[in-house]
C-alpha cells in the first residue's frame, strides 16, 4: 500500500501492506526487539501513521480497538527519546494520557518492552494508588509518563509532576475520554506542555473534540497528519456474534453460568457495579475459578485480577466497562455481554477483547425477551448481523456454539463461598502487594 504524505485532510487505509518495520524508518535497535515478540508485520495503523511520527508531524488517528494503536505511538515515542539526552526527576519527557488504569498499565508495560535497549524508565501514575508511592518513583529520572487525568492534575498541584520538559504528548482513546467527561482535564495537561511538544491523538472514533487537542494553541506551521484506517484485523464484522434470548433475569443468570463453566477463559460484561457483584456472588458457588473487577476495586487488586487471568490462573473475568479498553489477550475467544450494553459503541469496545492479533472469536450477548426489539436497533447501529438462538441450557445448538456445560455446584469446604469464586479471587487479589511501579521489560510475547 502507498504511503500517503503527510497533509491535513484525512486519509483511509485499509489493510494488506508488505512494508516493514524498515522501511517505516523504525530504527533497527526497536526493530529487533519487536522481532524478539514475534512481530514483524506492522498492522495499517502502523503503516500509515509511522512516516510521520517520524517526520515530527502531529498525528491523529481512528482506528479500530485492536489494530495495534500502542506500537503506531509507542515506537516513535521510544525512537524521539532515545535520541534527545536524559530526563529529570519528576519530568518526563513524553507524556501518555489515557482514560484508564488497565490501559494506563497495559500501555506502560509494551512501551517499557521497546525502550528497554535505550535505558528509558517508564511509569504509569494511576488513581487508587498512594500519592506517596508515586512520589518515590518521580524522585528518579523518568522518561515516559503514562497517566489517567485526574491523577496527573493531583502530582502537578502537588508539584510532584512537572511537565515542562515533555517532547511528545499522545491522547490514547479520545472517544472515551470524551465520553467519561475528561476532556477539560486532558485539555488542561496538553497545555501544560510546551507548545512545540509533537502531538498525537489516536481514538476508535474521532471527533471535533478529539481534533481541537491537536490544533488547540499549535503554531500555525504546525503538520497534523490525519488517518482513517477504515478496517483492520480486528473488526466487529470478523467476529462470531449470537444473541441469546431467554425468558427473564433468572433464565439469563442461568445461561451465563453455562458459559461461565466452559472449559476455555471468556470475559463477561455487566452494566454496572452493583451488577457484576450480584453475577460474582451468583457464580461462586458453582465450581468456577473467577475475578471480578468495577471502578471501586483498588487499583493493586484489579491489576492482580487481571494478572492473574492473563496468565489464565482465572477462567473467567466479570467486569463492567472499565476493563474494556484494558484487557489485551490474544487468545481469548469469547466476550459475553450478561446485560445489553446501553449503545453500539459500547457494543464494539466490549467486543473487541476478542477476535484479536488476526484471530477468531465469538461475541454472545444474552437478551431477555422484553430487551429483543432495543437490541436489534442496537447491533443494526453498530453494523451487526447477529444469529439468534433461543439459549434454554442444553439446548444442543447453544452448547455447541460457545462450548458450555453444566455447570456444577463448589464444594461446602474448601470450595465454600469466600474460599473459592468471586470472594476468593478477591481476598488472593489484594494479598499480592502489588503497588505502583516501574515498568520494567517482560519475556514474554507483548501484544500490539
Amino acid at each position: 500500500m502507498p504511503l500517503p504524505a503527510a497533509s491535513g485532510s484525512p486519509r483511509s487505509s485499509a489493510p494488506g501492506s508488505s512494508r516493514t518495520f524498515d522501511q517505516l524508518g523504525t530504527p533497527e535497535s526497536i526493530v529487533r526487539i519487536l522481532r524478539s515478540q514475534s512481530i514483524v508485520t506492522p498492522t495499517p495503523v502502523q503503516v500509515a501513521s509511522l512516516p510521520d511520527a517520524f517526520a515530527g508531524t502531529d498525528v491523529s488517528c481512528q482506528a479500530p480497538t485492536g489494530s495495534g494503536k500502542t506500537l503506531a505511538f509507542g515506537i516513535p515515542l521510544v525512537a524521539k527519546l532515545a535520541e534527545s539526552g536524559a530526563s529529570k526527576p519528576g519530568r518526563p519527557r513524553a507524556l501518555v494520557i489515557t482514560p484508564t488504569r488497565e490501559l494506563a498499565d497495559q500501555i506502560a508495560d509494551v512501551i517499557a518492552d521497546l525502550g528497554a535497549a535505550a535505558g528509558l524508565r517508564v511509569l504509569s501514575l494511576v488513581g487508587g494508588e498512594t500519592l506517596r508511592a508515586q512520589q518515590t518513583l518521580l524522585a528518579a529520572p523518568v522518561d515516559i509518563a503514562v497517566v489517567t487525568p485526574g491523577r496527573a492534575h493531583d502530582l502537578r498541584r502537588r508539584k510532584m509532576l512537572s511537565l515542562e520538559d515533555v517532547q511528545a504528548i499522545v491522547v490514547d482513546e479520545a472517544d472515551m475520554l470524551a465520553e467519561l467527561g475528561f476532556l477539560p482535564d486532558v485539555r488542561g495537561l496538553v497545555r501544560a506542555c510546551p507548545d512545540s511538544a509533537q502531538r498525537f491523538v489516536f481514538s476508535a472514533t474521532l471527533n471535533d473534540d478529539a481534533a481541537a487537542l491537536i490544533r488547540d494553541r499549535r503554531p500555525s506551521s504546525a503538520k497534523v497528519s490525519t488517518h482513517r484506517i477504515t478496517a483492520s484485523r480486528v473488526t466487529v464484522k470478523n467476529m462470531r456474534h449470537l444473541l441469546l434470548r431467554v425468558d427473564d433475569n433468572d433464565a439469563a443468570d442461568e445461561v451465563v453460568a453455562w458459559i461461565a463453566s466452559r472449559q476455555d477463559q471468556c470475559v463477561i460484561f455487566a452494566n454496572s457495579k452493583a451488577r457484576v457483584v450480584q453475577l460474582a456472588k451468583f457464580l461462586q458457588y458453582y465450581d468456577i475459578s473467577l475475578g471480578f473487577l468495577h471502578g471501586d476495586r483498588g487499583q493493586a487488586t484489579r491489576r492482580a485480577v487481571l494478572e492473574a487471568f492473563s496468565k489464565g490462573d482465572i477462567n473467567v473475568l466479570v467486569a463492567t466497562d472499565v476493563a474494556a479498553r484494558g484487557i489485551d489477550i490474544d487468545s481469548l475467544d469469547l466476550v459475553v455481554h450478561a446485560d445489553p450494553p446501553l449503545d453500539a459503541a459500547t457494543y464494539v469496545h466490549r467486543s473487541g477483547r476478542t477476535a484479536r492479533a488476526g484471530k477468531s472469536g465469538t461475541v454472545a450477548m444474552v437478551v431477555r425477551d422484553r430487551q429483543v426489539d432495543d437490541v436489534r436497533q442496537l447491533l443494526d447501529q453498530a453494523g451487526v448481523d447477529a444469529e439468534e438462538l433461543r439459549a434454554a441450557p442444553g439446548l444442543p445448538k447453544f452448547v455447541k456454539a460457545l462450548g458450555a456445560r453444566r455447570p456444577r455446584r463448589a464444594r461446602a469446604s474448601s470450595d465454600a463461598p469466600g474460599n473459592r469464586g468471586a470472594r476468593g479471587a478477591a481476598r488472593g487479589s489484594s494479598a499480592s502487594g502489588k503497588k505502583s511501579r516501574v515498568h520494567r521489560p517482560k519475556r514474554t510475547k507483548k501484544k500490539r
